[in-house]
């Protein structure tokens, strides 16, 4: 029943590994203190002029302690490794970046004086990143307010016709990600499905998606539940799954719940699971570590699609992202559509900077929508050192991302396409097949 599990474990000893701020790229001496609500670095606070000699940083916020920990772990890693190819092609106008890790404890309250501490602390803050569902309502005003450009993977549809002019996402609201799923299922020939989403922001807002979806694809959903996770048993949940025979699970919550639930649904059918459709986010060690103890490997392997935004793999700017992550010993599963939309996002954010000849936010968030755009004559770039010798060169220049060309919306939204993936017996993805962003909009409407 289990899986060659030794590359996955050398990758969570990574996950744990980055999560103590190892690399050159970590802040220095990172403590955090829930008693006075911050997450403060020991580096001293470099120069905030507009070039020169210095350090700019890159605020990590997100959960770097309790049960969403590893989500903080998994946000660095695109940060250290776009920083360190930065760095190495001579940083931004002189000075180098690092990441600074900002804890939001996965809980909005909490997370407001931790921000604060870190705005007021460090004064060379230049942009940040972050921001997920759980804490964003209560975060991003306060980035808003510090002037400061930032990219957030949170998946909020509040936030789908916003106007804040420092805000960027490249990664899909909770209603489109609940389309996908369910454009995923249809897709795979599906027609009567049962939804089951953990009771937590960033799982059970896809149901508004899932259902408008199964409507417009005249598909049946036989149930449609949020559960609370890590309970020690759904028994009478799965009997009630169970009793509407669905073709297939649409399923999204942490591992442990995953887990528990297959468990019982395996012990009360002898055995048999219909195929699941769950997240790309879930492509994680511990994921696959707990499934694997109550589900045979085939069905990791073959019956289990993780939905997600899609990589193109032939683009150049794929190639230097999955080669930064590597080198930084971030697992396999972490280069995925939402981190590399984070390794995207600083690479323009500095651009940016290199064309407006400043690090000032209000200053350089101007030229942020350019360097995404075509323009006649200039020069099409995939990776920040493209950029910097083609601006330094005087051109204008559009760069492309892991997925192609980008372009923001009114809100400053992009979504792309979506990829549909298997994962290997060492935990890495590998692409079935891709649902085109225009079929999951039209399917949430």
């Amino acid at each position: 029943m289990s899986l060659p599990l030794a590359s996955l474990l050398v990758a969570g000893g990574a996950l744990v590994a980055s999560a103590c701020g190892g690399g050159s790229n970590a802040s220095a001496n990172t403590t955090s203190s829930k008693s006075t609500g911050t997450t403060a670095s020991s580096s001293a606070t470099a120069s905030t002029t507009t070039t020169g000699p210095g350090t700019l940083k890159v605020a990590v916020v997100a959960p770097f302690t309790g049960a969403t920990a590893n989500f903080g772990v998994l946000l660095s890693n695109p940060c250290k490794a776009a920083v360190g190819l930065i760095n190495k092609a001579g940083g931004v106008l002189g000075k180098t970046l690092s990441c600074l890790p900002v804890n939001n404890y996965g809980d909005p309250a909490d997370a407001v004086p931790s921000l604060q501490k870190a705005f007021s602390t460090n004064k060379n803050i230049a942009m940040a990143e972050g921001f997920d569902s759980a804490t964003a309502s209560t975060t991003i005003p306060l980035a808003e307010r510090q002037k400061i450009p930032f990219f957030t993977t949170n998946g909020l549809t509040s936030y789908d016709n916003q106007k804040n002019p420092y805000f960027y996402r490249m990664s899909p609201s909770d209603t489109q990600n609940g389309a996908a799923y369910t454009v995923t299922a249809s897709h795979l020939g599906y027609k009567k499905v049962a939804v089951i989403y953990a009771n937590n922001v960033g799982a059970s807002g896809n149901i508004p998606g899932t259902k408008a979806a199964a409507k417009n694809l005249h598909m049946t959903l036989t149930s449609t539940l949020v559960i609370p996770g890590d309970q020690t048993s759904y028994s009478s949940t799965v009997e009630r799954v169970v009793a509407g025979k669905p073709q297939a699970l649409i399923f999204y919550a942490d591992s442990q719940t995953t887990a528990t639930f297959l468990s019982n649904y395996s012990q009360l059918t002898g055995g048999k699971l219909p195929p699941m459709v769950t997240a790309e986010a879930n492509i994680l060690p511990t994921f696959v570590q707990a499934i694997n103890k109550v589900v045979p490997s085939t069905y990791i392997t073959k019956d289990i699609y993780f939905v997600g935004q899609t990589m193109t793999q032939t683009q150049p700017a794929f190639t230097n992202f999955s080669s930064a992550m590597k080198s930084i010993g971030a697992p396999g599963g972490a280069i995925n559509g939402v981190v590399s939309s984070i390794f995207t996002g600083i690479n323009i954010l500095s651009l940016a900077m290199v064309k407006a000849h400043s690090t000032k936010g209000p200053v350089y968030n101007k030229d942020v929508l350019s360097i995404v755009a075509p323009h006649k004559g200039g020069a099409v770039v995939h990776t920040y050192t493209e950029g910097l010798k083609a601006l330094k060169a005087g051109k204008t220049i559009q760069y492309v991302g892991t997925g192609g060309a980008i372009k923001f919306d009114s809100a400053h939204n992009f979504v792309g396409s979506w990829g549909v993936s298997h994962i290997t017996t060492a935990g890495t993805p590998t692409q079935v097949f891709k649902i085109p962003g225009t079929k999951v909009l039209a399917s949430a409407k």
